[in-house]
């Protein structure tokens, strides 16, 4: 651990920077350290957020500092709230202290016995359940004022990829037009829009002792279908669709085609959506040491396959 004022990296006089925004830390005893390097492959954490371990007077706390990179900032203050309403419920870690200005925030530290969640791990039945269980309970938090919606995101991610000149593969724009119909049909059909954890990644998951569950990073927590937050979970966890199966009773209590379509769809459209902003991200950031492009053709390599098994016209039929 570190000492305020010994940062010898421009990473390091960043998290500095970040920690002395926090007036509530002022005049305390604090030191840091990385706690988790960024990856794309073969797990998605710490890209979005730079991740730092801090001790307050010796309480630790786990730090995120938002990178300046990304297509689109991050509200940081609405995903400290959001946060904080699912800490409210116990699925959550607790929020404990907020710097919007410097993109930061911080939050109780997971220690022994604490890890992530991975995509073999998130599958398993135990653990799936509570993760379902968690994303429903949040499901019925008052509306967090914060609109979620996939298709838009494809097709405002498209647009950046494309002014960014980012090299797209021949069937990204059919892709997009396709699911903007999609999206439209999704609309028609109608939404009941509810707060959602909305982030599918399995390292988001942590697994604790005893089989505890807790859901971290609420930076796309929103309101939005709640078949949108399950089917992004179901897509991470399982390659075929009989497994989704026991996932949507879970939820649901029963598998309506119409839903199960519906969840594929959101699936696919999820893939579609990080496979252009993974792309983007290749082009523009100067983090070249970050897999985004590796990333990006694994999602879309995803929904590709996801594609010929259940192709698209058939899915808007069945809502």
């Amino acid at each position: 651990m570190k000492a305020i004022g010994e940062a010898a990296t421009p990473a390091e006089v960043a998290a500095e920077q970040a920690i002395g925004a926090f007036a509530a830390w002022a005049g305390q005893t604090v030191t840091y350290a990385p706690a988790v390097p960024a990856v794309m492959s073969p797990v998605h954490r710490a890209v979005d957020s730079a991740c730092w371990r801090v001790e307050v007077d010796g309480t630790p706390l786990f730090l995120k500092i938002a990178n300046d990179d990304l297509p689109e900032p991050i509200d940081v203050a609405a995903s400290f709230a959001a946060a904080t309403a699912a800490a409210g419920l116990g699925v959550a870690p607790v929020p404990r202290a907020l710097a919007a200005e410097a993109g930061a925030s911080a939050f109780d530290f997971l220690g022994d016995g604490w890890t992530t969640a991975h995509m073999d791990t998130l599958g398993d039945a135990g653990v799936i359940e509570k993760v379902i269980a968690a994303k429903r309970a949040i499901n019925g938090l008052a509306p967090f004022g914060r609109p979620r919606d996939v298709f838009a995101d494809i097709a405002a991610l498209h647009a950046k990829a494309v002014a960014a000149g980012a090299p797209l593969p021949p069937d990204i724009a059919g892709h997009v037009a396709a699911f903007a119909g999609a999206g439209a049909a999704v609309a028609a059909a109608g939404i009941d829009a509810v707060p959602c954890h909305a982030d599918g990644v399995a390292s988001n998951v942590m697994l604790g002792p005893g089989g505890a569950v807790l859901l971290v990073d609420f930076d796309e927590a929103g309101d939005a279908d709640p078949l949108f937050d399950l089917a992004v979970t179901l897509n991470e966890a399982y390659a075929f669709e009989d497994a989704w199966r026991p996932g949507l009773e879970m939820a649901r209590g029963s598998v309506r085609p119409e839903e199960l379509a519906r969840c594929r769809l959101y699936g696919m459209a999820d893939d579609l959506k990080w496979t252009l902003w993974s792309r983007v991200m290749d082009t523009t950031s100067p983090r070249g040491a970050v897999e985004f492009l590796k990333y990006a053709e694994w999602r879309l390599l995803r929904l590709r396959i996801a594609l010929r098994g259940r192709p698209l016209a058939g899915l808007v039929a069945e809502l």
